[in-house]
Formats: C-alpha cells, sequence, structure tokens
C-alpha cells in the first residue's frame, strides 16, 4: 500500500506523519486529539504542555474504554488505535 505524507496540527504544533492510514482519517484524529487537549488546557491554564498531552490521551483512553463496554466489541478499534497511535509515536 502506498504511503501518504500528512502535515497536522495539534496544540499548536505541526507534526508530518508518514502512514498507508488514509490522510483524512489521520487529520480527523489529530483534530480530536487537538481538541481534548485544549479542553484540558482550558481547566488547568497553567499545566505544562507535556501533562495537558497525559491528561488528553487518558480522557480519550476512557472513551475507548466506554465505547467497549457498551458495544461489546474490543478487538477491531484497538487494533485501529493501536497502528495509529504507534504512527503517531514515529512522528514524534
Amino acid at each position: 500500500m502506498e504511503k501518504n505524507r500528512v502535515t497536522v496540527t495539534i496544540f499548536g504544533k505541526e507534526y508530518s506523519i508518514l502512514s498507508e492510514v488514509n490522510p483524512e482519517y489521520i487529520k480527523k484524529a489529530a483534530a480530536y486529539l487537538d481538541s481534548k487537549m485544549r479542553e484540558v488546557s482550558t481547566s488547568y491554564p497553567n499545566m505544562v504542555e507535556s501533562r495537558i498531552a497525559v491528561l488528553a490521551a487518558l480522557n480519550i483512553a476512557d472513551e475507548l474504554f466506554k465505547s467497549r463496554e457498551e458495544r461489546g466489541d474490543s478487538s477491531d478499534i484497538e487494533k485501529q488505535i493501536f497502528d495509529l497511535t504507534r504512527k503517531l509515536s514515529e512522528a514524534l
């Protein structure tokens, strides 16, 4: 599969991501993370960026686990989250 380079902005910083995943999907995921980080920073305006990122990740993980419980399915969603997380980590 062909790899695409996508540039996204998360919490005011640009990241270039090389991935086989649909670029629009990556942009949507990045925008979601950005909104979660901004939500945390609004509640904690003096918190450092790394802690904001961790709290945003915990909020997203909480949403994921609640969604899994409601649906009763986890393997497909878990794989997609794992793949995207790995690709974002590589980009950082």
